[in-house]
């Protein structure tokens, strides 16, 4: 059994561009000669330009609720709102080849959002308040689907399957601030850090040039108190330790929480070269978990960042990696053997992104370790974050329905006698795990505001995929797939395309976008009567606006 435990990074609550704003007020004893300079300069991209322009000068989003205040104070109310409609294919998910029949769902979200800053208006003083509230999200349609065990991919997580409707309250924190020097923050906030493989805010989707097959929910969201420090020096050096809370009863959640969990953790971060062209950083998170049954779990996640933007003529490169090694022990998923598991698990990302403007490329390549055997002492099958997305089909649906149906077929007492002990974290919940992957797509915006973009999922398994119920009933401890078949390391290929088109009408921003994939699954998902699964495809249309 295996059981990701991830950490709340620091990285995105400290709103760099107010603090560099702060710090530059007090870098010089005068005033300046001329008004200063509030808005952040945007750099220009090539090609067309990524939002038509029906009305107004501006290309980029900006609240149409905005008061500008002097000394660069301002306060804005921001408005969203999203609507995506999907068709999922059907999944057989067990020996018996029952399928997982999701069909058609609906994701409606409605978000308010309020933000605060003082500027220069009390500098060397800043103070920053912000304020952002899903009061509508879930996830609609059919529960007529197959029954497969509640453990199936239906949570608050974001995956094609009835989730009934509630509010998320995403943000809620003051943060007070002197110069450069210090910067205290305390509330609900978002957490991200790097590309989202282990701390995803859930608000990294889909942007013009990303090429990214993405529409994220929810998110990591916590209760913080966190001290900082920086930028200091020309390096862009920032330091940050603080503490998070993560209950559901505080609204402070994340993927890696079940019902009923809680969980506290303390952080710490180092970052250089913010503001400048290249940069990363590190971070560490000592986290506590506890289930509602009082089972533990004790890790030390720690997290390595680097990034890099040049100029290749034209062009710009921009290079990314992130790197997450978790070490540890949980009381999680006891066996008769091992009352105690060590935790050992590591995931490596990186992407290479060019954009020449009217044409681009992206790839992404990912590492999760895996974990075949359930009955040593060791759980070493490395989760990435369910906001990480890596294409439609294989790892949001077709993996994430098999080892949900696990909960069921390995609780089966006519099958098992007494149950295991927590399969309830069996299941991935859409989460990429075990696995190789490579994704390699392009892009090209041919007129203002249209993206086109297209590629293929290449996916291999680091392990031996294993059936928690199949490999120890049939295979006696050999990896043994959803349909008992022997496990094969070749995934599949996974051919995705896109399109998205943006306007914009005075600062207000509508996105329209469509996607579609074609899985063609490989030995990996050979069944009992060895043919292999037939291949499936799925779509779904989305409607993004933020006034």
């Amino acid at each position: 059994m295996s059981r990701r435990v991830g950490p709340q990074a620091l990285g995105a609550g400290l709103g760099l561009a107010s603090l560099m704003l702060s710090a530059a007020a007090s870098a010089t004893p005068n005033p300046p000669p001329s008004p200063p300079k509030c808005e952040p300069t945007r750099a220009k991209t090539s090609g067309p330009p990524t939002a038509h322009v029906l009305a107004g000068d501006q290309e980029h989003y900006s609240p149409l609720l905005r008061l500008d205040m002097d000394e660069c104070a301002k306060l804005e109310v921001p408005i969203y709102g999203s609507f995506a409609t999907e068709l999922s294919p059907s999944v057989a998910v067990d020996r018996e080849l029952n399928e997982y029949q999701p069909g058609v769902t609906h994701r409606p979200r409605f978000r308010i959002g309020a933000r605060y800053n003082s500027g220069l208006s009390l500098a060397p003083v800043q103070l920053h308040a912000e304020y952002e509230h899903d009061l509508y999200t879930g996830i609609l349609g059919d529960e007529t689907s197959l029954d497969a065990g509640a453990a199936f991919p239906i949570d608050r997580a974001g995956y094609p399957s009835p989730v009934p409707g509630d509010h998320e309250l995403r943000k809620a924190y003051l943060r007070f601030s002197l110069a450069q020097y210090a910067h205290l923050t305390a509330g609900w906030q978002t957490s991200h850090w790097g590309l989202g493989l282990l701390a995803n805010d859930g608000a990294h989707g889909w942007t013009p040039g990303s090429a990214s097959f993405s529409n994220p929910i929810s998110g990591d969201r916590v209760l913080r108190g966190q001290l900082a420090t920086g930028p200091l020096t020309d390096l862009g050096l920032m330091v940050a330790v603080g503490m998070d809370w993560l209950d559901q009863d505080l609204l402070a959640d994340d993927d890696v929480l079940l019902e009923g969990d809680t969980a506290r953790q303390f952080v710490g971060a180092i970052m250089l070269g913010e503001g400048h062209a290249h940069g990363g950083g590190a971070y560490a998170a000592k986290r506590r978990q506890e289930s509602p049954d009082g089972r533990v779990t004790d890790v030390l996640a720690m997290d390595l960042y680097l990034r890099s933007r040049v100029r290749l003529g034209p062009a710009w490169l921009h290079l990314q990696t992130e790197a997450a090694y978790i070490t540890g022990t949980t009381d999680l998923a006891p066996t008769s053997d091992f009352e105690e598991h060590d935790v050992r698990q590591f995931g490596l990302a990186a992407r290479a992104d060019l954009d020449a403007g009217l044409f681009g490329s992206v790839v992404d390549v990912l590492y999760a370790s895996g974990d075949s055997n359930f009955d040593d002492e060791k759980q070493t099958a490395f989760k990435a974050d369910p906001n990480y997305e890596m294409g439609l089909l294989l790892y949001r649906q077709v993996i994430a329905a098999q080892t949900a149906r696990t909960v069921a077929t390995a609780a089966d007492p006519n099958l098992v006698g007494v149950p295991a002990d927590d399969l309830d974290r069996l299941p991935t919940r859409g989460s990429v795990t075990n696995t190789l992957a490579v994704f390699p797509r392009l892009r090209v915006r041919p007129t203002a505001g249209l993206e086109l973009y297209g590629g293929a999922l290449f996916a291999f398994a680091a392990q031996d995929p294993a059936d928690a119920f199949n490999t120890r009933v049939i295979g006696g401890g050999s990896p043994r797939n959803a349909f008992g078949s022997v496990s094969s390391r070749m995934l599949g290929t996974e051919y995705d395309i896109g399109i998205r088109y943006r306007l914009n009408v005075s600062g207000a921003e509508a996105t329209l976008g469509g996607e579609a994939g074609v899985f063609t699954p490989g030995p990996a998902f050979t069944q009992g009567d060895g043919q292999q699964l037939a291949a499936m495809g799925g779509a779904r249309l989305m409607l993004d606006v933020r006034m």
